[in-house]
This record gives C-alpha cells, structure tokens and sequence, in this order.
C-alpha cells in the first residue's frame, strides 16, 4: 500500500493525530473538511492535513492501515466513531479534489498521491 510519502514529507503527523484525539474526532474531520472545501487558497502544509485527515478517514470507514498511523489509535476510533464518519465520505472526496485543484499541475506527485486517496474515499 503507498504511504504517500512524497505528499507527507516533512509533516507531522503525529501532531495531528494528537489534535484529533484530543477533540471529537468525528468532528474535527468534519471541520477540516469544510475548511478544505470552502478556504479560498490551501497552503501545502493544509493540504497535507487534508491528506492526514483522509487517511485517518478510509482507515476508520474502510479498515485499511497505515503505516503512519498509530494502530491502536485508529482501532479505537474505529470501533468508537465508524458510524459517526460514514457521512464524512462526501465531503473528504471534495476537500481532496479542491486540494488536487489547487497543486496541479505544480507537484504532480503529491497530486497523483491525493487521486489515490479520493479513489479509496469514493463512494463503491
């Protein structure tokens, strides 16, 4: 599985685990998400958090692991907030496609990395 290394270079994401852990977690990718959608410009670090907040996404929806995701972690909220993100699915592939937007055709890459993570969220 792609651990989105280049769209993740440099970024903490421990931190943000940590952010989302501390607040409702459902919540707090809801938030991003619309903040996703309706910012006027996406900085590359918001992009990142974007990208993060998808993964922890299709992680708790889809069962998926990442390698940069704590395990234990994502298992609890898994087995705490599955049904309270399974409407969040809508809204991440738009955050993410309004961030792909933004980054083409400047890193391609990181572009590349996120049409992957949309494909994952996308409805089957």
């Amino acid at each position: 599985m792609p651990a989105f290394d280049h769209l993740l270079k440099s970024y903490d994401v421990g931190d943000l685990l940590d952010e989302i852990a501390s607040a409702d977690p459902p919540a707090y990718l809801r938030r991003c998400f619309a903040e996703g959608i309706s910012t006027p410009a996406l900085s590359f670090p918001r992009v990142q958090q974007l990208a993060v907040c998808a993964m922890v996404l299709d992680s708790i929806l889809n069962g998926r692991d990442y390698e940069t995701l704590e395990p234990e972690l994502i298992a609890d909220w898994r087995a705490h907030y599955l049904q309270n993100c399974t409407h969040l699915r809508d809204s991440a592939v738009a955050a993410l496609r309004r961030a792909r937007e933004t980054l083409q055709p400047a890193d391609a890459q990181a572009s590349e990395e996120l049409a992957e993570l949309e494909h994952r969220l996308a409805p089957a």
